[in-house]
C-alpha cells in the first residue's frame, strides 16, 4: 500500500472515531435525562443556513468565474465578423438570466428565513392574484420574444447565401481527422465519391479522375485562409456524424454522411494578431469535432491559419495539385501527365477568388 492510500485510510479512521465520540457523548447526556438539543430551534437554524448557503453560492460563482474567465473561449476573443453579433447576443441573454437568477434566489432564500415557522404563528393562505399572474407571465413573454427574435434575425443573416466573391473551402471529416480542399484556377471543385476512395493510391477524397475540374484542386492537412475575406466552407463526412467547430470564429456545423452542409464567415484577426492578444506565441486556431464520433474523437483536430491575402497567395502557389501528387504516388498511371503539368502551371492562381 502506497503512502497516499495510508493517509486516506487514516483520514477515514479519524472521521469514524470522531463520529463514535459524538454518539457516545449524546448517549451519556440522554442517560442523565438531558437533551443537549432541547433548546435548539431547527427552523431558525435551517433559515440561517439557507441564507449562508445563498451568500456562499454567490461568492463561489463570482470566484470561479474570475478563475476560469481566461478559458471562456466562446465569450471572449471573437475572431470573425459574425462572432461579434453572437457574443453580443450571449451577453444580452446572460444579463437577463443573471438578473432573474439573482432576484428570484434572493427572494427565495429571504422568504425561507423571514417566514420560518415560529411558535404561535399561523401561515397565510394566499392562493391567487390575477394582477401578479399577468405581471410574471406577460413580462417574461415579452423579454423572451425579444431575445428569440434577435437570435432568429441574426441566424438568418449568418446562414444566408455567401457573397459571390467568397473563397471556397471544403472540409472533409473522417474518423479521426479533417482534410481541407481548395478549388483550382477554374474555381470549381472536381467530382468526388466515397466509392472511389483509395487510400493506398493517395485518392483520399474519392476524386473522379475522369473529371478534369478536380485535377487542379488542392488537398491539404491544414486550413489556411486570408483575413477579412468571406469564406464559404462546405462540409462533408465520409463515415459517421461529425461536427466541424471553429470556436474562435463562432462556427459550428454538423458534417453529415451522404450530404453536404455549409457555413460562411469572415475572419477578422490573423493568427499572429491573436497570438499577441493572448500573449501566447504558440497559439493556433483549430477546427475540432464536437460530436462524439468514436474512440479517437478527442484527437480530431485541424490547424487553421489566418494570414494576410499576400501570405495566402504565396502559400497557395507553393501547394501541389491533386493530380500532380496522385501521379507521383502512381507513376504507372498514364494518360493524364499533360493534365498534371497544366494543373501545376495554374497552381499559383488557385483558390484566390471565385
Amino acid at each position: 500500500m502506497d503512502a497516499q492510500s495510508l493517509i486516506s485510510l487514516a483520514q477515514w479512521l479519524l472521521v469514524l472515531i470522531l463520529g463514535m465520540v459524538c454518539a457516545n457523548l449524546y448517549l451519556v447526556f440522554r442517560l442523565k435525562d438531558l437533551d443537549p438539543f432541547a433548546r435548539w430551534n431547527a427552523n431558525l437554524i435551517n433559515a440561517w443556513l439557507l441564507l449562508l448557503f445563498m451568500i456562499g453560492g454567490f461568492i463561489a460563482a463570482a470566484v470561479s468565474t474570475g478563475v476560469w474567465k481566461e478559458h471562456f473561449t466562446l465569450v471572449f476573443d471573437s475572431a470573425s465578423e459574425h462572432g461579434e453579433w453572437i457574443d453580443a447576443m450571449f451577453w444580452r441573454t446572460m444579463a437577463v438570466s443573471i438578473f432573474v437568477t439573482v432576484i428570484t434566489n434572493v427572494l427565495l432564500f429571504y422568504y425561507a428565513w423571514r417566514y420560518r415557522a415560529r411558535e404561535g404563528q399561523k401561515a397565510l393562505f394566499y392562493p391567487h392574484n390575477n394582477k401578479l399572474e399577468l405581471i410574471w407571465t406577460i413580462i417574461p413573454a415579452i423579454v423572451l420574444t425579444a431575445l428569440i427574435l434577435d437570435g432568429a434575425f441574426k441566424w438568418l443573416k449568418i446562414t444566408g447565401p455567401a457573397p459571390d466573391d467568397a473563397l471556397l473551402v471544403e472540409v472533409n471529416g473522417k474518423q479521426f481527422a479533417w482534410t481541407a480542399r481548395y478549388p483550382g484556377a477554374d474555381l470549381e471543385f472536381g467530382e468526388t465519391n466515397v466509392r472511389l476512395i483509395d487510400e493506398g493510391k493517395g485518392n483520399t477524397l474519392g476524386f473522379n479522375l475522369e473529371d478534369k475540374r478536380g485535377h487542379d484542386d488542392l488537398v491539404t492537412n491544414e486550413m489556411v485562409i486570408p483575413v477579412n475575406t468571406d469564406i464559404e466552407m462546405k462540409i462533408r463526412s465520409r463515415d459517421v456524424l461529425h461536427s466541424a467547430t471553429l470556436a474562435h470564429f463562432r462556427v459550428k456545423m454538423d458534417a453529415v454522411p451522404g450530404m453536404m452542409t455549409r457555413f460562411h464567415f469572415k475572419p477578422t484577426k490573423t493568427t499572429a494578431e491573436m497570438r499577441e492578444i493572448k500573449g501566447n506565441p504558440d497559439f493556433e486556431y483549430e477546427m475540432s469535432c464536437q460530436q462524439i464520433c468514436g474512440g479517437g474523437h478527442w484527437n480530431m483536430r485541424l490547424v487553421v491559419k489566418v494570414v494576410t491575402m499576400e501570405e495566402y497567395k504565396a502559400w497557395a502557389a507553393q501547394q501541389q495539385t491533386f493530380i500532380a501528387s496522385y501521379r507521383q504516388l502512381n507513376p504507372e498511371a498514364g494518360g493524364a501527365q499533360a493534365d498534371a503539368s497544366e494543373a501545376e502551371a495554374t497552381a499559383p492562381q488557385m483558390a484566390v477568388s471565385r
